[in-house]
C-alpha cells in the first residue's frame, strides 16, 4: 500500500487553510466602511494560514526528509505567525472603537517577541530538523537553550495578549452601548465567546507545552491535533464577530451619508400617529433614560415595527437612532446641570441620570452638541439663574 502524503488530520488543516484564504478574500470584497478593522482581520487570517502551513510541513514525515528540513525558514515563519496573532487580534478589537491604533510608534513594542524569536532562530541556525522535540538531545547546549526559549515565547506570549484582548473587548462593549444603541446584546456578547475560545485555545497550547515532557508521544500528538481542531472552530467564530460588527458600522455610516430619494414617510401607514408615539416615548415614558435602550426595545415599547421607527427617526428627525437617543440624553443632562435642585449632584451622577453609562461618551457628545464641557455649562447656567432675579 502506498504511503499517503497527508493523513486525515492534515487534510483538515489543509481545508482550514483554504477556508481562511476564502474568508480573507471575502473581507477584501466587502463594501466601504471599517477598512482598518477589516485589514487587521485579513492580517489575522493570513497569520492563521502561515501558522497552519508551517505546522503542516514541519510535522509531516514526508516533508521532514526533504532539503527544506535543513532551512530556518519554516521555524522562523511558524514562530513569527504564532507570536503576531495575539497583537493582531488585540489591535483588531481596538480598531472597532478607535481610529488608527497602529500609527503610534510605541505600538511597535508588540513586535518585539516575534522579532526576538526570529532573530534567535536565524542567529543559532535552528532548522526544521532542530525544531522537532525528539532531536533536541542532539543539539548543543547553546542551541538547545535558544530553541527552548523560543518555544517558551511561542506558548506563553499569547496568554498575555488574550487578557489584553478581554480588556479591549470590554471597552468596546461600553462604547458600542453608547455609540451604537441599535446593536443587540447578542452581537455584543459574541466577542466574549470568541475571546473565550481563543483563551481556551492558547491555554491548551500552554498546558500542552509543559506536559510535553511528562506524557507519551502519542498523547503529545493528540494534544496537538486537538489544538488544530480548535483553530478550525475559532477561524469561523472570529469571522462571524467581524462580519456582525462591520455590518452594524456600515449600516450606521449609510444612515448618516445617504439622503432619501423619496419621502419614505408616506409609505408608513398612520405615520402622524406613529411620530406622536415616538415623541411620547421621549417626553412621557422617557425611554432615552434607559441606558440599555436600543432600536428594537424602543419600537416594542411604542408598538412600532423597528423598520418603521428607524425610517421615522432617519427621515423626520434627520438623525440615526443612536444620535437621536443621545441628543435627548444631552438635553436631559443640560436640564439637570442648570437646575438648582441638582446642585448637590456630581457630573457623574447627572450622566447616569441622563441615561449614559460611559463618561467618555457623555463628555464627547456633550462637547459636540453644546460646544462646552458639562462643568462649564453648569457654572454658566447656575450663574445666569442667580443673576436673573436681581436684574428684574
Amino acid at each position: 500500500m502506498k504511503h499517503l502524503l497527508l493523513n486525515l488530520h492534515e487534510v483538515v488543516i489543509v481545508l482550514t487553510i483554504l477556508e481562511a484564504a476564502i474568508l480573507c478574500v471575502a473581507l477584501g470584497l466587502l463594501p466601504r466602511g471599517g477598512k482598518e478593522s477589516r485589514r487587521l482581520q485579513q492580517c489575522f487570517f493570513l497569520l492563521v494560514i502561515g501558522t497552519l502551513t508551517a505546522t503542516l510541513i514541519i510535522w509531516n514525515s514526508s516533508f521532514q526528509t526533504m532539503a527544506i528540513a535543513q532551512s530556518t525558514l519554516l521555524p522562523a515563519l511558524l514562530s513569527a505567525c504564532l507570536l503576531l496573532q495575539g497583537p493582531t487580534l488585540f489591535f483588531y478589537l481596538r480598531s472597532l472603537s478607535t481610529k488608527h491604533p497602529l500609527l503610534q510608534w510605541r505600538e511597535t513594542i508588540h513586535l518585539l517577541p516575534a522579532l526576538l524569536a526570529v532573530g534567535l532562530i536565524i542567529i543559532y541556525d535552528l532548522s526544521l530538523h532542530d525544531w522537532l522535540p525528539w532531536h533536541w538531545a542532539s543539539l548543543s547546549d547553546e542551541d538547545g537553550a535558544a530553541l527552548k526559549f523560543v518555544w517558551f515565547l511561542v506558548k506563553c506570549s499569547p496568554l498575555i495578549y488574550v487578557l489584553a484582548c478581554f480588556r479591549a473587548e470590554y471597552r468596546l462593549r461600553q462604547q458600542l452601548k453608547q455609540l451604537y444603541s441599535s446593536i443587540s446584546e447578542h452581537e455584543l456578547r459574541l466577542a466574549d465567546w470568541v475571546l473565550g475560545g481563543f483563551f481556551i485555545h492558547w491555554l491548551w497550547s500552554f498546558v500542552a507545552y509543559f506536559l510535553g515532557d511528562y506524557v507519551s508521544g502519542e498523547t503529545n500528538d493528540l494534544l496537538g491535533i486537538l489544538n488544530n481542531y480548535l483553530t478550525v472552530l475559532l477561524v469561523n467564530g472570529l469571522f462571524l464577530l467581524g462580519w456582525r460588527n462591520t455590518r452594524a458600522l456600515l449600516q450606521h455610516d449609510l444612515v448618516v451619508v445617504a439622503a432619501p430619494e423619496k419621502d419614505r414617510l408616506r409609505d408608513i401607514p398612520q405615520v402622524s400617529e406613529k411620530c406622536e408615539a415616538v415623541e411620547r416615548g421621549i417626553h412621557e415614558l422617557q425611554l432615552h433614560l434607559d441606558s440599555h435602550i436600543n432600536l428594537e426595545r424602543f419600537a416594542e415599547q411604542m408598538g412600532l415595527k423597528p423598520r418603521e421607527l428607524s425610517t421615522i427617526i432617519n427621515d423626520h428627525y434627520q438623525q440615526n437612532f443612536f444620535e437621536f437617543i443621545n441628543a435627548q440624553r444631552i438635553e436631559e443632562a443640560k436640564r439637570l446641570l442648570a437646575s438648582p435642585a441638582s446642585a448637590g449632584d456630581t457630573v457623574l451622577d447627572i450622566l447616569y441620570k441622563s441615561g449614559f453609562n460611559s463618561q467618555s461618551a457623555f463628555h464627547r457628545f456633550f462637547k459636540r452638541l453644546t460646544g462646552t464641557t458639562p462643568s462649564e455649562y453648569r457654572k454658566r447656567a447656575l450663574a445666569q439663574a442667580q443673576a436673573a432675579p436681581s436684574s428684574c
